[in-house]
């Protein structure tokens, strides 16, 4: 009884799994094919026998059954599969659909003319046809299925398929070939199946579609057409050859792991155009030492450079907004980050490992910072947190060890979240607002070293450090937000003026925001020919930027005279100081009134 059941059912499964068809024709060719009637047209399937269909095989475009023709409009799943032995393929005109695994697992085939009426090419349609070298799919396709054309190296389309070209053309193992072409109206480049060398992408290229030269190793330089205003997702993904990309200034968009895996890239150069930088986009680049970030950039993704571990120094523009989760994340050898003002959320592990950074400034337009942003980050010794931060996400300052100092310009202290400061030392500076002490006490309560300052600083420098030097003398404080600062000139120059067109010096600036300010000094080389006899009328002589300058002539006329004597310029004391222009650098001499000539050197 046991035996006939399982007779029966064995029986029953091999009926459902065997192959149906309505009758079989010889084509013109010599091979038999079968054949289902569907909607009054015929459809090319497969039967028990069809793997043994071989070498050049030309499908009818019309059948007959019973007295009865058909036209042959299409080709059904798996009809020719692992015909190993076909070699050729003519399809009909007729024939509007390919289904799928049509042909797949047809080693030897070498050549298939696709029509101008077929619409649609079924997944792994042919899979597998190793000997495929070239297709030319007609531009009237609208669908093409995963894995259609696996491994087949030339491919000619200029349609518009609705299908993913990413999944309907695969690279793998594909070792040289040329460019494949989707959507006339959009020049779209679908991929690129390239051996590798140098590529320059024609000018007609406006789309770099999905994984369009993914995997292409021996890629090694590639330049981006101005036309093109989009790179595609996964577009050079893994191409570990590249070394140089130039991206134009019309592109907008980069892609989700664009150039992910691109290890051999070291410089990058993102055009002004660009606005989003995708999740992934330069991920694992590990070779990757500099990147120039475009000021139109307004958006950085997840994982953008994460991994960038070659990555030393990253200036983020003021037009970005966000910087995403893990945006450079594991980049241990980066050691500078310049935040951009613009920048209002930093995501979770954003620099979180970034081992080697030493100082970073959140501007005062963040709000929050995400959870391990900086996590394990043990060579920060500094961080200053803008005034608009109001949440420091879980473990966001974790693991480092090596701060030193921790500046908040926020008056009311930020929420911290679970473990945000572990291992940060309990004894470092904490500079806070004033009236702040009570507040950041009990909020910040792993911290004991409060300092009230007036949160402004004074950062004053010299233009040239050959000429002179600055020093703070007082920084300002809560009781007093005064600074005061000193310009002191080297042997043979003088001071002449601040940045803002203040000559004071020292000078003493009550500050209501950050300032910073530069010192100008000017040369002074004068012999000491005149010199008792001139400031017997406090007057002063000296050259500044092309120009004799005589303040304090008490009325008297002045004269300037070259060194042979001849007189060049006269000026009354009608103001002061008296100017002359001097055209060229040398010596000149000044007279004023009945005193002796002083020489001046003017140095340009």
């Amino acid at each position: 009884m046991v035996k006939r059941l399982l007779f029966a059912t064995l029986m029953a499964l091999c009926a459902a799994t065997a192959l149906a068809y309505d009758f079989s024709a010889v084509a013109p060719s010599g091979q038999t094919l079968y054949y289902n009637i569907v909607d009054g047209h015929a459809e090319v399937v497969r039967s028990t026998s069809s793997s043994y269909v071989t070498g050049d095989l030309v499908i009818p475009s019309t059948v007959t059954y019973n007295d009865v023709s058909y036209t042959v409009t299409s080709i059904g799943s798996y009809a020719f599969r692992d015909c190993g032995g076909l070699t050729s393929v003519t399809i009909p005109d007729g024939v509007t659909s390919i289904g799928n695994s049509a042909f797949s697992g047809c080693s030897s085939l070498t050549s298939v003319t696709i029509p101008d009426g077929v619409t649609t090419i079924g997944d792994f349609a042919f899979y597998g046809c190793t000997g495929l070298t070239s297709v030319t799919i007609p531009d009237g396709v609208t669908s093409i299925g995963n894995n259609a054309f696996y491994n087949v190296r030339h491919i000619e389309y200029h349609g518009s398929a609705t299908g993913s070209p990413w999944g309907a053309i695969s690279m793998n193992g594909v070792t040289d070939g040329d460019f494949v072409f989707s959507d006339t109206t959009k020049h779209y480049l679908l991929a690129y199946l390239g051996a590798g060398g140098e590529v320059a992408i024609p000018s007609t290229v406006d789309t770099i579609g999905r994984g369009a030269f993914s995997g292409c190793r021996g890629l090694t330089s590639v330049t981006i057409p101005d036309g093109v205003t989009s790179i595609g997702d996964y577009a050079f993904y893994n191409c570990s050859g590249l070394t140089s990309v130039t991206i134009s200034s019309g592109v907008t968009s980069i892609g989700n792991y664009a150039f992910g895996y691109c290890s051999g890239l070291t410089s990058v150069t993102i055009g002004s155009g660009v606005t989003s930088i995708g999740s992934g986009a330069f991920e694992y680049c590990s070779g990757l030492t500099s990147v120039t970030i475009g000021s139109g950039v307004t958006s950085i993704g997840s994982g953008a450079f994460g991994y960038c571990n070659g990555l030393t120094s990253v200036i983020i523009p003021d037009g970005v907004t966000s910087i995403g989760d893990a945006a450079f994340y594991a980049c241990s050898g980066l050691t500078s980050v310049t935040i951009g003002s613009g920048v209002t959320s930093i995501g979770s592990y954003a620099f979180s490992d970034c081992s080697g950074l030493t100082s970073v400034i959140i501007p005062d337009g963040v709000t929050t910072i995400g959870d391990y942003a900086f996590y394990g980050c043990n060579g920060l010794t500094s961080v200053t947190i803008g005034s608009a931060v109001t949440s420091i996400g879980n473990s966001a300052f974790s693991g480092c060890s090596g701060l030193t100092e921790i500046t908040s310009k926020a008056a009311f202290a930020p929420m911290l979240g679970y473990a945000a400061m572990t291992g940060v030392p309990s004894t470092i500076t904490i500079n806070i607002p004033c009236g702040s002490q009570l507040n950041y006490s009990s909020r910040w309560s792993c911290f004991s070293n409060f300092i009230e300052t007036s949160g402004f600083s004074i950062n004053a420098s010299s233009a040239d450090t050959t000429m002179g030097t600055v020093s703070i003398l007082a920084q300002p404080t809560c009781s007093s937000p005064t600074a005061e600062v000193n310009a002191v000139p080297n042997d043979g120059f003088r001071f002449n003026h601040w940045s803002d067109g203040n000559s004071d010096n020292p000078r003493s600036l009550t500050l209501t925001s950050d300032t910073a300010i530069t010192a100008y000094f000017v040369a002074v080389i004068i012999t000491n020919e005149g010199i008792a006899d001139v400031e017997t009328l406090n007057a002063k002589v000296y050259s500044s930027q092309g120009q004799i300058v005589v303040e304090g002539a008490d009325g008297n006329t002045v004269w300037l005279y070259d060194v042979n004597g001849r007189v060049l310029a006269t000026k009354h004391d009608e103001y002061t100081p008296l100017r002359f222009d001097v055209s060229v650098s040398g010596s000149y001499m000044i007279k004023i009134g009945n005193h002796a000539a002083r020489k001046v050197v003017v140095l340009r």
